[in-house]
């Protein structure tokens, strides 16, 4: 069975996109795909949403799936210390005017850690900036100077520590979930009677993601389109 941890971010952009949680239920039985959650996204997605108004339904969307065993929790000690380690690092490897950026918080750094501790296939985040902190820290390091206007200092120790404890992990983004699944035909009940229908509903679909919370480039998604447009089934 492969092993997908997913952050708080994916599921909240699935959510929000017409309710594609069901995308969850469909991989995990297609492709016997075990989808688990940590303690601190759990916290971000149900708990707390659970007391406020905003994404009060979607928190209960995702408990159902939840509770259906669609999406596990996976807690343990080792994940907890394994986390704290990479939120240290993380949040000491980029600095400006000499005090250190918190880029990064407990419940992505918590999905990071289970994928580093269950050996896992892949770790579903759509937050840009996690990710370039592993595979891209010169890009981000451009970016956050941009935003502050000030210059961004890198700690190379601090960061060579995080790249190294973060080594294997595979990034995904629920753009190229949904892809796939799309590249799968489990989307092919929406495909539309208009010219071009596969394109047309593949725009739709990575549109909705990227207005809705996944952060991926223009550029990107329409290099994923052209992909699976070339792709048959």
């Amino acid at each position: 069975m492969k092993t997908v941890i997913l952050d708080s971010g994916p599921i909240i952009t699935l959510a929000l996109n017409n309710n594609l949680l069901w995308l969850l239920k469909e991989v995990k039985k297609k492709y016997n795909i075990n989808f688990l959650i940590t303690e601190p996204v759990k916290k971000e997605l149900i708990d707390h949403p659970l007391t406020t108004k905003k994404f009060k339904f979607e928190a209960l969307q995702v408990m159902n799936i939840v509770e259906k065993g669609v999406i596990e929790i996976t807690d343990s000690s080792e994940i907890g210390k394994k986390a704290g380690s990479l939120l240290e690092l993380a949040n000491q490897a980029f600095h400006a005017k000499s005090r250190s950026l918190n880029l990064v918080h407990p419940a992505e750094i918590s999905a990071l850690a289970a994928s580093i501790v269950h050996n896992a296939d892949a770790v579903m985040i759509d937050e840009r900036t996690t990710r370039y902190l592993i595979e891209k820290p010169e890009k981000l390091r451009n970016i956050l100077s941009h935003k502050l206007h000030t210059k961004i200092r890198i700690d190379k120790k601090k960061l060579s520590l995080l790249k190294a404890q973060a080594k294997g992990i595979r990034f995904i983004r629920s753009a190229e979930f949904v892809a796939i699944a799309f590249e799968k035909g489990l989307l092919d009940d929406y495909l539309p009677k208009l010219p071009k229908p596969r394109k047309t509903l593949l725009e739709a679909l990575l549109w909705g993601l990227k207005l809705n919370g996944c952060a991926i480039a223009t550029r990107d998604l329409n290099t994923l389109i052209r992909a699976e447009l070339k792709y048959k089934k």
